[in-house]
């Protein structure tokens, strides 16, 4: 299978990338930080070959790499890469506020619509679309909207892409990485392992009955999403 992740120069979107790479799939590595990406390539073992470098929150970024981009994909994984950090909400003015908001969607949201607009056609017939939601929502918050939005934004790419048997999906944290909750099991795995592996399984054809939706990872927790 070839599969391209976004995100790869975070830790997210290298275990993503690495539970491909151990399947046995050939994994294409994206994002817009150089040198984490060359040092998650030679992680995992990926050649110069299978690394681009892009903002994909950015159209011109996108545009000057559209040429690198493989000719034929079987599964798209997004990994959102957070670009702004501003501390404590309390402290907030008015603009940081808009600027939060911003980009949370850029990061999350946009990114997501922009590479599935440039690499959609790119997908084999029985392909995937998977858009991972990493942080847990709390209720009124950016998080939870963008969240919101992305779980509408599946909904309508899979009824657009099942034309051509492509599913489309989301994958998003739940109630397991929040503080003090540790699982139903005595050693939850990580978020992210937990990620990684719902991200392969909705990739493969086990899971081709599955479009449209929003899975949660959440240490067996119930999620309630909104």
């Amino acid at each position: 299978m070839d599969v391209l992740v976004t995100g790869c120069d975070t830790e997210l979107g290298r275990a993503v990338a690495a539970g491909f790479c151990d399947a046995g799939h050939n994994v294409v590595l994206a994002g817009r930080r150089r040198d984490e990406l060359k040092v998650a390539a030679k992680d995992l073992e990926v050649g110069d070959g299978q690394v681009i470098v892009f903002d994909n929150c950015d159209p011109a970024s996108i545009a000057a790499v559209q040429g690198h981009f493989p000719a034929h994909l079987d599964a798209i994984v997004n990994v959102p890469v957070p670009k702004w950090s501003g501390g404590d909400p309390r402290t907030y003015t008015l603009a940081d506020h808009a600027t939060e908001w911003r980009n949370i969607y850029d990061s999350n949201l946009v990114s997501a619509v922009l590479t599935v607009q440039v690499l959609g056609d790119h997908l084999r017939s029985g392909g995937s679309v998977v858009t991972v939601i990493p942080d847990p929502a709390r209720e009124g918050s950016a998080d939870a909207a963008v969240k919101a939005a992305i779980s509408e934004w599946t909904a309508g790419q899979a009824n657009h892409f099942g034309t051509r048997g492509i599913t489309v999906n989301a994958v998003a944290a739940g109630r397991g990485i929040e503080p003090g909750y540790e699982g139903m099991g005595r050693t939850p795995p990580s978020v992210s392992a937990e990620i990684a592996r719902v991200s392969l399984f909705l990739a493969t054809p086990a899971a081709r009955h599955i479009t449209g939706q929003t899975l949660h990872v959440s240490h067996g927790a119930l999620a309630n999403f909104r």
